[in-house]
């Protein structure tokens, strides 16, 4: 075990064993479970079919510290209800009257795929204005060494007391370390050939949802998203004819998740 995955984990062990002491003053918890007709990340379909995703966050004073699982519902990877990816992270978010800026760690490791576990640095800025535009920049410092930039904006309208429409849009653009590290010939596709040229955007998305709050502290959320690769990691995937991502470069995704926080 990395020494960065055991400061997480003992993130999150000091974080939980003063909850009692503050369940109801400064500290945040949130638990929640979502269940998801595919597992898309950054436009990357990893996951074809349904799937479990278990989360955990625990925050005090602008410091914060989580767990996210992803297990699949099929055998499509070799996982069937197993976990194929966990992340854990650590961040601090410091907010002003109309700006928040985030910064933390991020380890990914998938305990069940032959594959290597890697690590972020992530940087984040956020606009309290009309659309909520954020800025979310990402540096792998393990295994990859690329870097992400993700963009979003996101509006949202009262339904009634209990119930609001959420939309949300986002791109992201990889660097070429990034785009060598997910899709280029030394990882996933050695039959195709490198990425020219170096940063390009690789993704974009759609997302609405609509939170419902029947009691206090628990939400309830159906959504839909719309997800999907461009440029040329688009054209790597659809190269690949099946044997990345299953053969999906765009992916239409919907999702029921239920979040208890107090």
């Amino acid at each position: 075990m990395n020494k960065l995955k055991i400061m997480i984990l003992a993130g999150v062990v000091l974080l939980t064993a003063v909850a009692p002491a503050l369940a109801f003053g400064p500290l945040d918890v949130d638990a929640g479970l979502a269940l998801k007709g595919k597992y898309v990340w950054r436009g990357q379909v990893y996951s074809p079919d349904t799937v479990l995703q278990p989360e955990v966050g625990i925050g005090i004073l602008g410091f914060s510290a989580g767990f996210w699982g992803n297990m699949d519902t099929s055998d499509a990877n070799g996982t069937e209800m197993q976990f194929q990816e966990v992340d854990y992270t650590l961040g601090y978010e410091f907010k002003l009257p109309k700006l928040s800026f985030g910064a933390g760690f991020t380890h990914y490791s998938y305990p069940n795929l032959e594959l290597d576990s890697t690590t972020e640095f992530f940087l984040s800025a956020e606009l309290g204005i009309l659309l909520s535009p954020s800025l979310t920049f990402y540096q792998d410092i393990d295994a990859v060494k690329g870097a992400y930039w993700a963009a979003s904006i996101s509006h949202g309208v009262a339904l009634s007391p209990s119930m609001d429409l959420d939309l949300t849009a986002g791109v992201g653009l990889g660097s070429q370390g990034y785009i060598e590290g997910y899709f280029g010939p030394a990882t996933l596709l050695p039959a195709v050939p490198e990425v020219p040229g170096n940063a390009a955007m690789t993704d974009y998305y759609l997302t609405a949802g609509i939170p419902f709050h029947p009691v206090p502290m628990f939400t309830v959320t159906p959504s839909v998203t719309y997800s999907s690769l461009t440029g040329d990691v688009k054209d790597i995937v659809d190269a690949a004819e099946g044997a990345a991502y299953h053969g999906d470069s765009d992916a239409f995704v919907w999702a029921l998740s239920a979040t208890f926080s107090f």
